[in-house]
């Protein structure tokens, strides 16, 4: 059973600091991914557990055995990338056996662990075919099956999916899940920037931010925890922009009073009950509301909007509100198809939905319900 951790990692290049104070643990059989923007190291650190980059200070560990400084080829990891990189002039069973043909593995085996991989993937009517005559996805699976062959310790994918057209995501989005399933004990750490493929395969979600957007002396790990509890409970005003689609709604307001039944705000020139611990805000203090497009309310409540614009998504459209007393807009989730821009609403900001923010960013703790 591997267990990949990793210990106060921190790179910078030149002057530009790229990683810091990274400290993880991924358990065995776990499916872990690195989410977050452009710029947020995500692959680097990918890549430093791969061995590919060996520049950073700290200590990486896979299954107990110290790597920091052990080249690639003996960190028993397998790396699958963006980009395919298979070998246009073989046929899809030499680039799966590639590697275990220059190990110098008996022919026998190769055999088995190419066609055992072959038949997870369903590629086995593929095995003589060039890679130009497969399809994106197909081309994808493959080298998910380059790297299966080799039984590593632990899987590394590095955006897999991102030159897939929608349809191809989802469906090897599906084949990635089952492999995880099916491959006993090794450790998977996937890097994305998409949430739908974060949310759905992730055990754990490891999310990251630019360090150029935090503090002198912050990590590079903004929040780690289960897909639920990042979306339930998003640890700080970067996590609740993050994650989400659209992002959460964040909202100038101030104390009111703060107790034990929670915190009232006013905004909107209205207030409101927070369901979050804070006794110790003081009345007239500034913080920022938040509640997802999702939970707020379009059919009553005590405010008006007028629809501005209106983005619809087939199941549920994304209305664009203007609400007296905010200059930007707000955004809400509808599954009334009649709505038109210039229609006014009533709506409603659930107590039980808001999130609060300190000045500062960080999230008060709200009260736990079961989801």
């Amino acid at each position: 059973m591997t267990r990949v951790a990793l210990r106060n990692i921190h790179l910078t290049r030149g002057s530009t600091p790229i990683l810091r104070g990274v400290d993880l643990a991924i358990e065995p059989n776990e499916f872990c991914v690195f989410v977050g923007p452009s710029g947020c190291g995500k692959s680097t650190l990918l890549r430093l557990i791969a061995g590919l980059d060996e520049d950073a200070d700290g200590e990486i560990e896979i299954d107990g055995v110290p790597v920091t400084h052990l080249p690639a080829a003996r960190r028993q990891v397998a790396m699958v990338f963006q980009g395919y990189a298979l070998y246009p002039h073989m046929s899809v069973y030499d680039n799966m056996a590639f590697a275990l043909k220059r190990a110098g593995a008996p022919r026998a085996d190769i055999e088995a662990r190419v066609g055992q991989a072959a038949r997870v993937l369903q590629l086995d009517g593929y095995l003589q075919r060039k890679p130009g005559a497969l399809s994106g996805g197909q081309r994808q699976r493959v080298a998910i099956g380059r790297a299966m062959v080799k039984k590593p310790k632990v899987f590394l994918f590095d955006e897999p999916l991102s030159n897939l057209d929608a349809a191809l995501r989802a469906e090897t989005r599906v084949e990635i899940a089952r492999l995880h399933r099916e491959s006993g004990s090794a450790s998977m750490l996937y890097v994305t920037h998409d949430q739908t493929e974060a949310m759905t395969l992730a055990d754990r979600i490891v999310l990251l931010r630019p360090l150029a957007q935090a503090a002198a002396d912050a990590s590079s790990v903004v929040q780690v925890g289960r897909p639920l509890d990042l979306y339930h409970h998003p640890s700080d005003l970067f996590a609740a922009r993050f994650i989400g689609s659209p992002g959460m709604n964040l909202l100038d307001a101030r104390v009111v009073s703060a107790g034990p039944r929670g915190v009232v705000l006013q905004a909107f020139r209205q207030t409101w009950t927070a369901h979050v611990e804070a006794a110790d805000l003081q009345p007239g203090e500034p913080v920022t509301l938040g509640i997802r497009p999702e939970h707020v309310r379009t059919d009553h409540g005590p405010l008006h909007a007028t629809v501005s614009r209106m983005e619809a998504l087939g199941e549920y459209a994304v209305l664009h509100l203007r609400v007296p007393g905010r200059d930007g807009l707000l955004l809400a989730k509808s599954t009334r198809e009649h709505l038109r821009p210039d229609d006014v609403l009533a709506i409603d900001l659930p107590s039980e939905a808001m999130h609060v923010f300190r000045a500062d960013g960080r999230a008060l703790a709200r009260r736990r319900t079961a989801h």
